[in-house]
């Protein structure tokens, strides 16, 4: 299973069972709601946390692919200046032609 699939899967379970846990709450609604309006500010901070370690780790992961990509494309595909580069063609070889 991709990180991505997991985390979907992790969101998805933690806001249904936020909200089974408010529907079958034994508080009323106006206990829950006050309890969310606390907990909320500490889960947003937690929430702006994860997006940017998220994010770091996102854009590490990108710079290796990019490395891994150049160094694969520096390897495989020849520099076509240095492979001409012994081909003896003057200005009348390319005239004629």
């Amino acid at each position: 299973m991709s990180r991505k699939t997991s985390f979907l899967l992790f969101t998805t379970s933690f806001i249904g069972g936020l909200a089974a846990g408010l529907l079958l709450s034994p508080k009323k609604g106006k206990q829950n709601r006050a309890w969310l309006s606390e907990n909320a500010l500490e889960l947003s901070r937690w929430a702006r946390i994860q997006r940017r370690i998220a994010e770091h780790k996102s854009s590490r992961e990108i710079d290796k692919l990019r490395k891994n990509i150049q160094q694969g494309i520096r390897k495989n595909i020849p520099d076509l200046y240095e492979a001409t580069d012994t081909i003896p063609l003057s200005d009348d070889n390319i005239l004629n032609e």
